[in-house]
């Protein structure tokens, strides 16, 4: 367990800081050619702002390389098809579960939690919904 912390990085801080400002720049640029911007929560749209007036060239706080982090963490999965679609099953499968409970089905709580349970809503709402044509909306 400690190996893993004693590895030496491959960059120096100077690169990492050039390597992940460059991918926020690339992860904004997908997410605005895929035209989601909307999609992007407004505390990650006003950080992406002024972080771009900043025009930083070398990130030194760590802190501050955290949020860059989580902020391109946040944007790929606005342009990620299969965060939608499990966001759409864990949706689906809290609902379902709901229903099950007041039913009196003793296991529905833990459909919540059951990974393969939420895929298959998710697969199951996507096929239901092109077998309709879209007439039912996701």
């Amino acid at each position: 367990m400690s190996d893993m912390h004693s590895k030496p990085c491959r960059y120096s801080s100077k690169e990492l800081s050039a390597k992940i400002l460059g991918e926020l720049k690339n992860a904004i640029l997908r997410v605005k050619k895929q035209r989601r911007w909307f999609q992007v929560s407004p505390l990650t749209k006003a950080f992406i702002k002024v972080f771009m007036v900043m025009r930083l060239e070398s990130i030194k706080s760590i802190l501050l390389m955290k949020v860059i982090i989580k902020t391109i963490r946040e944007l790929r999965q606005v342009v990620s098809r299969e965060y939608g679609l499990v966001e759409i099953g864990v949706r689906e499968a809290w609902r379902l579960s709901e229903l099950a409970s007041s039913w009196g089905h003793e296991n529905a709580g833990e459909w919540k939690n059951n990974k393969a349970y939420i895929i298959l809503q998710a697969l199951t709402l996507k096929w239901i919904s092109r077998l309709f044509n879209s007439i039912i909306k996701m």
